[in-house]
């Protein structure tokens, strides 16, 4: 999404609930006419979920509505390879709504009726699938690094763990190799790190969102564990940060983290809860 769109505003999936139940939908909606809203194709995804058909179908109408004619961004992990591949081909411009789950999103809002019960249960067991990878994941880390603090100190804080890692090169070719020679067909070069981690921002955000998910989850002494943090969907809201001025949830366990992970933005947007959101409308 072009940088000089001014006004852009990304609803998380809460959001888009909490919109749909405001008893001033119609005067909201006339106020959105001046506001660029971006469908994400991962709230889409977590909408035609939605158990409810009247509720489901009624909530894709608002996006296309809301959204007008403004496709939604590719799921954060699409949104990756599509970096991937543009860096590989050395692209002027980042197409940030390419790949299946955009294409899928797109049809799931010109065509909601699409969108039937037995969809519904396709997206549902999806979206359970990817909560389970990284609950799994990070349990299982949490179980491994039992005997690593038994010699060393935690990390004393989310920050102490991200600012660590970010520094050492070796990790994040590691972590970030991988999935380019998946995303491109051919290996990145050891030299070209950094020069793909700076192309655009939203590689950093990425990051930074299984950073965070790993010191909730897995490192923290109080109040770790899936139940207790945002959801692995929550936290790859982080990469849409760098496509929008302002961010909007009801969720207040994915606000305060992506609060903290903003802060590594280059271009912060504002993160508002639906009620902050609602009263800036109306001034």
């Amino acid at each position: 999404m072009a940088a000089e769109i001014p006004n852009k505003q990304i609803l998380d999936t809460s959001a888009w609930n909490y919109l749909i139940d405001d008893p001033d939908l119609d005067l909201i909606r006339e106020t959105l006419r001046s506001v660029t809203i971006i469908p994400t194709a991962l709230a889409i995804g977590e909408i035609a979920a939605t158990e409810d058909r009247s509720r489901r179908l009624g909530l894709l109408r608002l996006i296309k509505t809301v959204g007008k004619d403004n496709r939604p961004l590719a799921m954060p992990n699409q949104l990756i390879v599509a970096v991937c591949q543009g860096y590989a081909r050395r692209d002027q411009i980042l197409t940030l709504n390419t790949g299946d789950d955009a294409e899928g999103s797109w049809i799931a809002l010109s065509r909601p009726d699409l969108a039937d019960d037995a969809a519904q249960r396709v997206a549902l067991e999806f979206n359970k699938e990817r909560e389970d990878v990284l609950r799994n994941f990070t349990e299982g880390l949490r179980e491994e690094l039992k005997t690593v603090f038994e010699n060393e100190e935690r990390p004393p804080s989310m920050g102490a763990l991200l600012g660590h890692y970010a520094q050492n090169d070796d990790f994040l070719y590691e972590v970030v190799n991988p999935i380019y020679e998946r995303a491109v067909g051919a290996p990145l070069l050891r030299g070209e790190l950094r020069s793909l981690l700076s192309s655009t921002p939203y590689w950093r955000m990425f990051l930074l969102g299984y950073g965070c998910a790993i010191y909730q989850r897995a490192i923290k002494r109080q109040g770790f564990g899936y139940k207790n943090n945002p959801g692995h969907l929550d936290l790859w809201s982080a990469t849409y940060l760098p496509s929008c001025d302002v961010f909007v949830t009801a969720d207040k366990r994915q606000r305060r983290a992506l609060k903290i992970l903003n802060q590594g933005n280059a271009r912060p947007a504002f993160i508002r809860s639906y009620r902050e959101w609602r009263e800036a409308i109306f001034r």
